[in-house]
């Protein structure tokens, strides 16, 4: 299915879903809002609100009061992907909860679940948390409270060619909210208009699914994916087809 599709479907159609997944096999309600509690900061109360207002799956997701860090420690295989190989953002972390649930419908203990420490997963040595791959890309400690200290964080290297990103969108979108959301720099504007983060060997840009197909034409020459985008160090970077697609975003979504 589409990924627009999914984040448009109403949560009160999601929930109900998920419920039954994990009360046929002979676990509880408590025990689905506890995961969902532990991977995004609703509380009960919460969740049963979203499920009366329908909010739309997306943005159940995207308004989160409160992700927990270690969310990137799940990996695994649901839904025939691998859960750690998304790179759209929203769409990896309706991945973590499949995962979650999938894993509690299994009948494992949710002690289980939760991610913790494996002999055969690689710690980093500056915060001590656990990937499953080598000098997996990650934040040690807290997330970043703003673009600046996010660009910052990164290798110096990496950090002019993020200002040049940044102050094109910004120009691009003057009217949208600069702020971080999903450990990455964003602009919103009643919701999140578009993103980047810095990768190893690329910045990802996501503007999102529809973006990328009403500009696959001027994406030729760059690795896509649904509503992601790569742009390799090695290349120059396309600012005018940036500015173009924040541009495109601000209208598409105002």
């Amino acid at each position: 299915m589409n990924s627009e599709k999914v984040y448009a479907m109403s949560f009160s159609k999601i929930y109900p879903l998920l419920a039954a997944k994990v009360q046929k096999k002979g676990r509880t309600l408590e025990e689905l809002d506890g995961l969902i509690g532990w991977l995004t900061g609703y509380r009960a109360e919460e969740i049963r609100d979203a499920v009366s207002r329908s909010v739309t799956y997306g943005d159940f997701f995207r308004n989160a009061p409160e992700p927990n860090p270690d969310r990137e420690k799940i990996t695994g295989v649901v839904c025939g992907v691998r859960v750690e190989d998304v790179e759209e953002p929203l769409m990896r972390e309706i991945r973590y909860l499949d995962k979650l649930v999938d894993d509690l419908a299994k009948g494992k203990p949710v002690e289980k679940i939760l991610p913790g420490k494996t002999k055969d997963m690689w710690e980093c040595p500056k915060c001590g948390r656990t990937f499953r791959h080598r000098n997996q890309d990650h934040y040690c400690g807290e997330a970043p409270a703003t673009i600046g200290e996010y660009i910052g964080r990164q290798p110096e290297e990496v950090q002019a060619l993020l200002r040049m990103v940044n102050g094109t969108v910004r120009k691009a979108l003057p009217d949208a909210v600069e702020k971080i959301s999903w450990s990455m720099p964003t602009y919103w504007n009643k919701r999140n208009l578009i993103q980047f983060a810095a990768f190893k060997k690329h910045i990802g840009l996501y503007p999102g699914p529809e973006a990328v197909e009403a500009f696959a034409d001027r994406l030729q020459g760059y690795k896509t994916s649904k509503g992601a985008i790569q742009l390799p160090y090695d290349k120059p970077l396309p600012l005018e087809l940036i500015a173009d697609i924040a541009e495109w975003c601000g209208k598409e979504n105002a």
